[in-house]
């Protein structure tokens, strides 16, 4: 095949329709299509004519399931990459890039939906959950035997195209409906997942605020080192800086020194004492690292702050 009659061998304005895709066959081992329904190919190897960026729309839903290797793909300009056991569904009128092979070894399954057939699918849109919409993530990750599951489904349309009879289209819209609320059951389970593991993200993170200020308040007078607490909470100090950031909008450090702060302006204003002893108190090396500290913070000295 030349490169002229290949669908994915440049860009156009125009989307590309079902029947423009037999050129296809030559990618895959498994090639099968219904009418103007629907285009099914199975890719083995990795292809040269998809080696090189290409952007086209399609004129209906493609699907892309993957079984091994993985592909780098741009939808409209968000890039992904589809790895084992995982599915993309790419919308009608959307521009689909497939951009680079993963590996040498590799086993893709692509459906073309045509919008016309699309449409004669029943689909009860009252029986989907919506929250399965609600999520920025492009690709579906499933299990090794959900993925074996929807491929059943590919490989019954595959068989119902390779033998036509009078009922095909009624078969392939019956396989199509169910593979379709096969993968929204999957996508539901995805969703409640993700929403039980951000639950418990956020109640970690809380615990860790409140373990590192618990940490801080008992300590400050003696431990100014990120790493002393990170140790204590047994995670690291740039997982540490990240949570308390993310969660107060302060840093860890900057928690630290208000601490620290606070407790040397009190026994600066009230305490009585002199500066070179508050610094030994607050466990500074001498009087001068301490006046640095002060000062940086607030922009005047101790004795300053003291007589201010």
């Amino acid at each position: 095949m030349t490169k002229s009659r290949s669908p994915y061998a440049g860009q156009s304005d125009e989307p590309i329709r079902l029947e423009q895709l037999e050129p296809l066959r030559v990618l895959g081992e498994g090639y099968s299509h219904l009418s103007e329904d629907y285009t099914l190919l199975r890719i083995t190897r990795p292809q040269p004519l998809l080696r090189t960026p290409v952007a086209r729309r399609f004129d209906g839903i493609t699907c892309l399931i993957c079984i091994k290797g993985a592909m780098k793909v741009a939808i409209d300009t968000k890039e992904c990459v589809v790895e084992p056991s995982s599915i993309v569904m790419v919308p009608p009128e959307t521009v689909f890039t497939p951009i680079e092979w993963v590996g040498d070894e590799m086993v893709f399954y692509l459906l073309f939906l045509s919008n016309r057939f699309i449409n004669d699918i029943n689909i009860d849109l009252n029986a989907v959950n919506s929250d399965i919409f609600a999520t920025r993530d492009m690709v579906l990750r499933l299990t090794p035997e959900k993925t074996t599951q929807l491929v059943r489904f590919f490989d019954l349309l595959h068989y119902n195209a390779e033998t036509p009879s009078g009922y095909s289209r009624h078969i392939a819209r019956a396989l199509l409906a169910a593979a379709g609320y096969q993968m929204m059951a999957y996508a539901e389970e995805a969703a409640a997942a993700r929403r039980e593991n951000e639950a418990h993200s956020h109640s970690r993170r809380l615990t860790y605020v409140r373990n590192f200020l618990r940490l801080v308040r008992d300590n400050h007078r003696r431990e100014r080192s990120l790493a002393y607490y990170a140790d204590r909470m047994y995670i690291s100090p740039k997982y540490l800086s990240l949570v308390i950031k993310q969660s107060t909008g302060r840093s860890a450090a900057e928690w630290i020194d208000h601490y620290v702060l606070q407790e040397a302006k009190n026994l600066l204003r009230f305490s009585g004492k002199n500066v070179q002893q508050i610094a030994y108190e607050l466990n500074f090396a001498n009087q001068s690292s301490f006046g640095k500290y002060f000062k940086h913070l607030t922009g005047m000295s101790p004795t300053q702050f003291q007589s201010s």
